[in-house]
Formats: structure tokens, C-alpha cells, sequence
């Protein structure tokens, strides 16, 4: 399993990105007022310089809250849609791949006649 796989931390969940898909997050973050993403935006750049030649294909993996992810997509929203389409299909794929489905138990029948 490459790095780039590897596993979020516990409560975040990873996404990853390219260079031209980040820049893309930046200038929509930078759009929003300034108090609400100034933190995710250091911590989008700190994880993009942080790579160390990680990088697989130039793609770097993103680790971010629900909150924060949640933020991305409102900013990437303010966007026109014709620049912001094909992350954000990107963006739902990786999502989609990473969620487990989990197997309903089976029911137990009641004990006893009816």
C-alpha cells in the first residue's frame, strides 16, 4: 500500500490532490471571509509542502476534517461551475471509494408462537 493510501488520522479523512486541484481549494478558500479559513488554508499548504517526495503521479494526500471538507465544497460552490466541475466529481469519487458499507444485522425473529 502506498503512503498516499495510507489511512487518516482518526476523525479526518483523507483526500488526495493534485497541485493544479489544490491551487484550485486555495483561491476558492481565499474567497471566503478570512477568519473562517485562514487556518485550513495554512494547514491545506503546510500538507501539500510537507509531501517529501511522497508525491505519487504529482498528487499529494489531504487530511481534513468533516467540518473542514465541508468548507471546501461551500467555497468550491462559490465558483463557477465550469472550473470547479471536475474536482468536485473527483472529490465525491474519493469519498465514495473510502466509505464502507456496513452489513445490516440479521433481524432475530421473536421468541415464542405469535
Amino acid at each position: 500500500m502506498s503512503k498516499i493510501a495510507a489511512p487518516a488520522e482518526p476523525g479526518t479523512m483523507q483526500i488526495v490532490l493534485t497541485a493544479e486541484q489544490g491551487n484550485l481549494v486555495i483561491a476558492a478558500l481565499a474567497e471566503c471571509p478570512f477568519k473562517l479559513v485562514y487556518e485550513l488554508i495554512g494547514k491545506l499548504n503546510r500538507q501539500a509542502n510537507d509531501v517529501d517526495g511522497q508525491a505519487i503521479a504529482d498528487k499529494y494526500p489531504c487530511a481534513l476534517t468533516a467540518d473542514e471538507l465541508k468548507l471546501v465544497l461551500h467555497a468550491l460552490g462559490n465558483l463557477p461551475y465550469h472550473q470547479v466541475h471536475a474536482l468536485v466529481h473527483v472529490l465525491q469519487q474519493q469519498l465514495q471509494a473510502g466509505l464502507t458499507p456496513v452489513a445490516a444485522a440479521p433481524k432475530k425473529s421473536p421468541k415464542g408462537p405469535r
